[in-house]
């Protein structure tokens, strides 16, 4: 491991609990096939954190006891499921009803956990999710993914987080190694430290252990396989933090 791995290494050890002190993770999944933009009924990996609806009632009534599912820059509500098929009401929070590839990252949360305007100014760590998501009627270009972070002043900002999309790695070679994985992330700086703010369930036998912007726009993860056999690391969204110091 080279001088610079291993000072990134200690670098995402003292900071990133700092970033991720008393927050919730928001719960990921990914579609299991692709669905059109009309299609009630979408299959996930896994249910994991979808509820139906209370049934003393339905969404209107009960908004805190049904599901919303991001998918893309589309918010879904939950109506009902039966294990990994779920029946959903399209384009809600005033979304646009899109297609969607399998694989597609699905990010779950309840109703109040997704954003329908830019987070400002200071936030509570203890009642926000990482990554929080902004998505609605004023924001259909794209979903905006938020953090609540301090960096050594005890004050909590908001702060913007990257995304790689979703991706899915390469499987490993047949060994016990560490080796990097490239992905393009618009706005990446040479040199600049990153932080892996969020990233799906790791692989147990190939998980991520550090991270480095190693080109312009092009973020490297490094995934070390722990069994002579290939491993294929975990498929979703990564989301960083740069942390980008005032001189």
């Amino acid at each position: 491991m080279n001088k610079f791995i291993k000072t990134f290494s200690l670098l995402a050890f003292l900071v990133f609990p700092v970033f991720s002190v008393a927050q919730t993770a928001l719960t990921q999944t990914t579609l299991s096939g692709a669905t059109d933009r009309v299609q009630q009924v979408i299959q996930v990996v896994s249910a994991t954190g979808i509820v139906a609806p209370n049934a003393f009632g339905g969404p209107s009534q009960t908004p805190g006891f049904n599901t919303t599912l991001v998918i893309d820059k589309e918010a879904l509500t939950v109506e009902s499921l039966s294990g990994k098929s779920i029946t959903v009401v399209r384009g809600a929070n005033g979304t646009k009803a899109v297609a969607h590839n399998a694989a597609a990252v699905v990010w779950v949360g309840s109703p109040n956990v997704f954003l329908s305007s830019i987070p400002q100014g200071t936030c509570t760590p203890s009642i926000t999710y990482n990554p929080t998501l902004v998505i609605g009627p004023a924001y259909q270009s794209k979903v905006s993914y938020w953090n609540c972070v301090t960096l050594s002043s005890g004050v909590y900002n908001w702060e913007p987080l990257l995304t790689t999309g979703s991706i899915t790695p390469a499987a490993s070679s047949a060994a016990i190694q560490t080796a990097a994985q490239t992905f393009t992330v618009a706005g990446l700086v040479v040199g600049e430290p990153i932080i892996v703010a969020s990233q799906p369930a790791a692989t147990s036998l190939c998980p991520l252990t550090s991270a480095s912007v190693s080109a312009a726009n092009t973020v490297s993860l490094y995934f070390t396989t722990l069994t002579a056999a290939a491993c294929t690391p975990a498929a979703g969204t990564y989301l960083l933090d740069v942390p980008r110091f005032e001189p």
